[in-house]
């Protein structure tokens, strides 16, 4: 018995310890910022910059809105002639502030029927961390793919300054 009582108050001393160090852990991370909007669809692609196939994108201005907006297909890709007018309705171009407000946009160029996905966007002393997965592709991988479209994912999000960190 007289054994068990220092193995027993290591034990509780060691569970204190860590507890302390989750603790501490969790302070360190951070704030989840709330998305104000969201959005997706097809965007055409850069064909002359594409490395990996997933790209973001932090839209800061009114000029790099409009730019981005370019590149969104105003007609539908399909193979009915003429293609009907593209339903995204990023094209109706709603008004954001960007004093207040800023969008991440999350690319994929793999895939023209499968966007990337904001799964978390946090804010800490070093920034703000953008998590994104691409979900897999499925039976999406066998159909045809017109070369030069993509998907994406944007989200608004209030203004914040400073580092930017994507995780896929």
């Amino acid at each position: 018995m007289k054994a068990l009582i220092p193995l027993l108050a290591g034990i509780v001393v060691t569970g204190c310890r860590e507890a302390e160090e989750l603790q501490d852990a969790s302070a360190e991370t951070g704030l989840e910022i709330q998305v104000i909007r969201s959005y997706h669809g097809r965007l055409e692609l850069d064909l002359t910059n594409q490395g990996s196939g997933l790209s973001e994108v932090i839209i800061r201005s009114q000029a790099d809105y409009e730019d981005f907006l370019s590149k969104i297909p105003k007609r539908q890709i399909t193979r009915i002639k003429p293609a009907p007018p593209s339903e995204d309705p990023l094209l109706k171009q709603p008004s954001i502030d960007f004093k207040n407000s800023m969008m991440l946009v999350a690319i994929r160029s793999d895939s023209m029927y499968v966007a990337p996905e904001f799964k978390s966007i946090t804010s800490d002393k070093n920034g703000l961390s953008v998590r994104i997965t691409d979900p897999e592709l499925g039976d999406t991988r066998v159909l045809n793919q017109q070369e030069g479209i993509g998907t994406y994912q944007a989200v608004i999000i209030p203004h914040r300054e400073g580092l930017i960190t994507f995780i896929r």
